[in-house]
């Protein structure tokens, strides 16, 4: 059984680090050698993979669409979303 959040527009804006992580993402400072390095070693391949959904999610609620009026996700990928904030600040 797999349990989710269901986070509120206002909730997703205040917890989650999203228009840090689309600037970063898409910034020149993501094509580094210091940054792949610290990508590697700081994230497991499977969060890699589900990392590239996220920025593609933190794009569109950042420069397209907005953030939906309720955003439904698992704790496990709330806790990325996370680790993703606090990474992209660190670059």
């Amino acid at each position: 059984m797999k349990v989710y959040l269901a986070l509120t527009r206002d909730e997703v804006n205040q917890k989650i680090p999203y228009g840090l992580i689309c600037a970063a993402r898409y910034s020149c400072q993501w094509n580094t050698g210091r940054r792949r390095r610290a990508w590697t070693t700081q994230f497991t391949e499977e969060e890699r993979a589900v990392a590239s959904r996220l920025f593609r999610k933190a794009h569109e609620w950042t420069l397209t669409r907005g953030v939906p009026d309720e955003v439904k996700m698992t704790i496990k990928t709330f806790a990325l979303w996370l680790k993703l904030g606090e990474f992209c600040a660190s670059i």
